[in-house]
């Protein structure tokens, strides 16, 4: 690429991890808007951290539903780190896609039609290539659903399965 900058949107930035690591991939990378928001908490921890981290990116803390798809910034990556709360192995009657956490997919794939950025960066947990859970005989059918959804917008897909303690992090 070019000298000029690949801006990204950052949603369920959390923390900001995704931020973090592209930041320090290239100086290419601008997050250019972020958006974390914890519904059930009063303490919003993961979004003030955020902003202390990263003060000179705009970052929302609004409902994703609430959010005006239209009004996110144009990007060309965006990064998600979508909820992985209805895939966890820590939560006891994970709901997958149709779970309170696990419906924002559908958030996601909004901003990913009204906004077609070239590029998008998903991080999830394994659990999600077997939900709705184990013992169902629809295992894999969220990543089904989500896979096909992203066909329907005109990407094509590579997913990879990586153990992050390949890589020295915990």
């Amino acid at each position: 690429m070019s000298n000029s900058k690949i801006k990204v949107v950052d949603l369920f930035a959390g923390v900001g991890g995704f931020h973090l690591g592209l930041s320090r991939a290239s100086e290419q990378y601008e997050v250019v808007w972020a958006n974390q928001y914890e519904p059930s908490r009063k303490n919003q921890f993961a979004y003030n951290i955020y902003k202390k981290n990263f003060p000179q990116t705009q970052i929302s803390n609004e409902d994703i539903t609430k959010v005006n798809k239209k009004e996110i910034p144009d990007m060309d990556l965006l990064v998600a780190g979508f909820p992985c709360q209805d895939y966890s192995v820590a939560t006891s009657g994970a709901k997958g896609i149709v779970g309170k956490k696990g419906v924002l997919w559908w958030e996601l794939r909004e901003v990913i039609k009204c906004k077609e950025p070239k590029y998008l960066l998903f991080e999830n947990v394994d659990r999600l290539l077997a939900s709705p859970g184990v013992k169902t005989k629809n295992t894999g059918r969220d990543f089904g659903i989500i896979l096909k959804s992203l066909s329907d917008l005109g990407f094509g897909v590579s997913w990879k399965m990586i153990n992050a303690a390949d890589y020295g992090y915990p």
